[in-house]
């Protein structure tokens, strides 16, 4: 892995890392529906102030885009977004190393089906790894502060993993296809159409843009996702940017066993060291 790919991880793993905490104003104060709001609005924003430099992207072959199959992969994952965010967001306002540490469990199995099915063509080791990680996500379920959920959070919890598996593969499989931009383009258009759809009301529209907690966290979500998709495609195989994007949750749960008080700080640390033994020989070998 070259200096410039090591630069670009570090750049995904501290936007991940920063990602739940600038959410958890609008976890704790603001309903679910308003994050996923917010999120594909300032989405929206990003798009249309880049689109005089990624806009070639789309209309130099806006009918291949157009009528290519893919495109409903772009579709599915606004779809998705939209729920997972919401559902994120019920998880983050009571455990925010839930709401992050999911991501292991959603790497190895969206990484085993594109290795299996759709030659992402990952090294024995890399995948053993990955594979690790995703046992000790589940460990996690049991010994974490995932136990402390609810019943309906657990099962928001499972949802929030398929779905996070299903990210990988629509990434892997859409991106190549339609090129970046027409895919986040979509999926922002369908996540916002959703929230549309599901309703959201005045003065949480306004919150989008008036709250300065709320619109700075949506202008970072902005911001990073296009350096995440981008280097999914450019820069680094969606495998390794998950990898940089889960390494982001052991520092999140330290963080949060010692300001939010979620178990112990021996109990995030034992998670959060394994992790990083799992994840350093992806990054170094």
């Amino acid at each position: 892995m070259s200096l410039f790919q090591l630069f670009i991880g570090f750049l995904i793993l501290i936007s991940m890392t920063l990602r739940p905490f600038l959410y958890k104003p609008a976890a704790k104060h603001f309903p679910p529906e308003l994050s996923a709001a917010f999120t594909s609005s300032w989405l929206i924003v990003g798009l249309i102030l880049t689109f005089p430099v990624f806009g070639h992207l789309y209309y130099d072959n806006a009918l291949k885009i157009t009528t290519s199959a893919y495109l409903l992969l772009a579709v599915l994952k606004g779809l998705l977004l939209w729920l997972i965010v919401k559902l994120q967001q019920k998880i983050n306002k009571t455990s925010t190393s839930s709401s992050v540490f999911f991501g292991f469990i959603s790497m190895a199995l969206g990484s085993l089906i594109n290795n299996l099915f759709f030659k992402e063509g990952l090294a024995l080791f890399q995948l053993l790894c990955i594979c690790g990680l995703g046992v000790l996500g589940l460990m996690f379920v049991f010994k974490g502060d995932a136990k402390t959920l609810s019943k309906k959070g657990k099962i928001d919890f499972g949802i929030i993993i398929l779905i996070g598996a299903t990210f990988s593969i629509t990434d892997h499989l859409a991106i190549p296809q339609i090129g970046w931009y027409p895919h986040l383009l979509v999926s922002s258009l369908a996540m916002f159409i959703a929230c549309l759809i599901s309703g959201i009301s005045k003065q949480d529209y306004r919150n989008i843009f008036l709250n300065k907690s709320v619109a700075f966290a949506g202008i970072f979500y902005t911001v990073s996702e296009f350096l995440i998709i981008y280097a999914s495609i450019n820069i680094l195989p969606v495998s390794f940017v998950a990898v940089f994007m889960r390494m982001a949750a052991p520092i999140v749960m330290i963080i949060s066993a010692l300001v939010y008080k979620e178990q112990s700080l021996k109990n995030q640390l034992t998670f959060g060291v394994l992790a990083m033994l799992l994840v350093l020989p992806l990054i170094f070998l």
